[in-house]
């Protein structure tokens, strides 16, 4: 009885919380979310457009939609969060979309959105009933666009001059649509030019700027011409184009311009290898053909000895070409004085027709050089012997004697512009030095000097490639005889030079008491160097005479005093004219041993 009086009340409990939960359930609320249209906001906001990679992704949208059901979405964007003027970047029916760097940076630069320069970027979805919700992209675009020259205008005509190298022919100038001062990355500019027609398969680089124009002088532009194709005095066709260069993360974005095509005349570089001296003021010469003075040219400098006077006008003009006479091209006195020459004060403007010079100084010979580096026109004395731009050269090197400066190898002045000398060669660097006195400080030249001053040079001889660019002998090692000359340009080698037309001088007279007047013991003066005979003699004060040949005693050619001064030589004082029946040489010198020298080339006899 009581198991069932507890089941009982089992029962009438649950009844009774089963019938309690009924009235709780009836009195909660359910909410349920809005449906949503919602544009996610990305991971990342910013984005670089990389040109390296153009149909890589640009960014990539999502949404959710939960209010309209199968609509196409249509993704715009503005660059004001108002978007007054939308643009649409396309359409789809899906929950996301994605543009490639190509595209989105062409829409950008439809939009004149400047390049490399981070801009905001608003995007938004259009379902044509709904919009949805605005982010926000900080985007930099690459440059598209290309810069385009303003001037000069192809077809323009220019016409160099040597007046004034220095000074500008022509300034290209150029707009760059793209870039402006907040651009992030540094961009320059490369002008390019080649001959026209070639589709720059050689471009030639006349220089590079951060700006947007670039100067060309006369001389650079001359240059340039010359070295491609271009001919003195003659318009050729030449195309220009610039090249932008931006200097990115992904690397080096270039941007090409259009061609302008201009036409060019370049002037002459070349030095005639002679002037010619014409008109009265070059008395040797006078206004005609028959006989006009020549200045040869060493390396940039053209000289020579001229008899000059002042009388019968006094003038004269240089003329480049012997075989046009009057029809060559002539220098005149402006045509000097407009390249910024100084010229010698006996010089001035003749204000004749042709404006040439005028000789004002004392009538007699001088030695002109007209020096084309350093722009001078100067007189002095006249040179007796060979003209060169220096006495002698002066080789240094392990090639030869070594680099110092104990015994450099003296390359002597034999001739006009041309040096010559025997050299021990080693296979091994050298240089060519000026000054033994101011050894290392004194002008050189190495082989890239000669090379472009377009010396033909001995196969034997090359660039050694060192640190100055030496001469390096590559040849069998021995005794050579070395020729520079500057009037042919050429440096050669050969077997060893005769230096002088005889081996020795030989000396016979009672001035030379270890001779006297016989041919029991003539005294040798031997060849010591180019043209040069030295050696040490005993003199007494009495007269003597130089002999050529021993063997043939009296029937020897034979020097007196006469014949030296007859030649120009500077004879030392303590020698005169014996004034005896051969008009020997007499010594009036303190009796003793010299050294005596004879340096034919330079032509001066000296006693030490």
């Amino acid at each position: 009885m009581k198991k069932y009086f507890k089941k009982i009340s089992y029962l009438i409990l649950s009844l009774t919380l089963v019938l309690g939960s009924c009235d709780v359930e009836e009195s909660l609320t359910i909410v349920t979310p809005d449906p949503e249209f919602v544009l996610n906001t990305p991971g990342i906001s910013t984005i670089f457009l990389n040109f390296e990679v153009p149909n890589n992704p640009a960014f990539t949208i999502n949404w959710v939609d939960e209010i309209n059901t199968g609509a196409t979405y249509t993704i715009e964007m503005a660059t004001a969060p108002e978007f007054e003027n939308p643009i649409s970047l396309g359409s789809t029916d899906l929950s996301n979309f994605s543009m490639t760097v190509a595209n989105f940076n062409q829409v950008l630069d439809n939009q004149d959105i400047k390049s490399f320069s981070a801009t905001a970027v608003y995007m938004r979805l259009n379902t044509g009933a709904t919009v949805s919700n605005t982010i926000l992209f900080q985007v930099s675009k690459y440059a598209v666009q290309l810069p385009s020259i303003t001037s000069p205008t192809s077809g323009d005509a220019f016409s160099l001059s040597d007046v004034d190298p220095d000074l500008v022919a022509v300034t290209i100038t150029w707009d760059d649509p793209e870039i402006t001062a907040s651009s992030t990355v540094p961009v320059s500019y490369r002008l390019e030019a080649a001959e026209s027609g070639t589709d720059f398969a050689t471009p030639f680089v006349l220089g590079e700027t951060d700006d947007n124009s670039l100067d060309l002088t006369h001389g650079d532009l001359n240059t340039f011409v010359l070295d491609n194709n271009g001919v003195a005095a003659n318009a050729k066709d030449y195309d220009f184009r610039i090249i932008a260069i931006a200097e990115t993360a992904a690397g080096d974005l270039f941007r090409t311009s259009a061609n302008i095509t201009l036409s060019i005349t370049p002037y002459d570089v070349a030095l005639a290898p002679i002037l010619y001296v014409v008109g009265a003021g070059a008395v040797d010469a006078g206004w005609g053909w028959d006989s006009p003075v020549e200045l040869v040219l060493q390396g940039k400098k053209w000289s020579g000895n001229i008899n000059l006077s002042p009388d019968n006008g006094g003038n004269f003009r240089f003329f480049t070409d012997a075989t046009l006479t009057w029809g060559s091209p002539s220098y005149n006195f402006p045509y000097f004085l407009d390249r910024g020459y100084t010229i010698d004060s006996n010089f001035e403007d003749a204000m004749d027709g042709d404006n040439n010079f005028l000789f004002t100084g004392t009538a007699g010979e001088y030695f002109l050089e007209i020096d084309t580096e350093n722009e001078t026109i100067t007189l002095g004395p006249a040179v007796v012997g060979p003209n060169c731009n220096y006495d002698q050269l002066w080789v240094v090197g392990a090639g030869a004697n070594g680099w110092n400066w104990d015994n450099p190898v003296q390359i002597s002045c034999t001739g006009t512009g041309v040096y010559e000398g025997n050299i021990n060669l080693k296979n091994d660097a050298f240089r060519f030095f000026t000054d033994a006195v101011t050894q290392w400080s004194s002008t050189s030249f190495n082989y890239p000097y000669y090379e472009n001053e377009g010396y033909t040079i001995d196969a034997r001889l090359e660039n050694a490639l060192d640190g100055d660019s030496n001469f390096k002998f590559t040849g069998t090692p021995g005794e050579y005889g070395l020729t520079i000359d500057d009037v042919n340009k050429t440096i050669t080698l050969s077997d060893p030079i005769k230096l002088c037309e005889l081996d020795q001088l030989w000396l016979v007279g009672a001035g030379v008491p270890d001779a006297g007047w016989g041919w029991d013991s003539p005294v040798a003066l031997p060849c010591t160097g180019a043209g040069v005979y030295s050696g040490q003699v005993t003199f007494a004060n009495d007269a003597f005479r130089f002999f050529t040949d021993a063997t043939l005693e009296w029937g020897s050619p034979s020097y007196n005093y006469p014949y030296y001064e007859g030649e120009g030589y500077t004879i030392d004082a303590n020698f005169e004219n014996a004034a005896d029946g051969d008009s020997n040489v007499r010594f009036i010198g303190t009796p003793g041993t010299y050294t005596l020298t004879i340096d034919t080339v330079n032509r001066t006899i000296t006693l030490q």
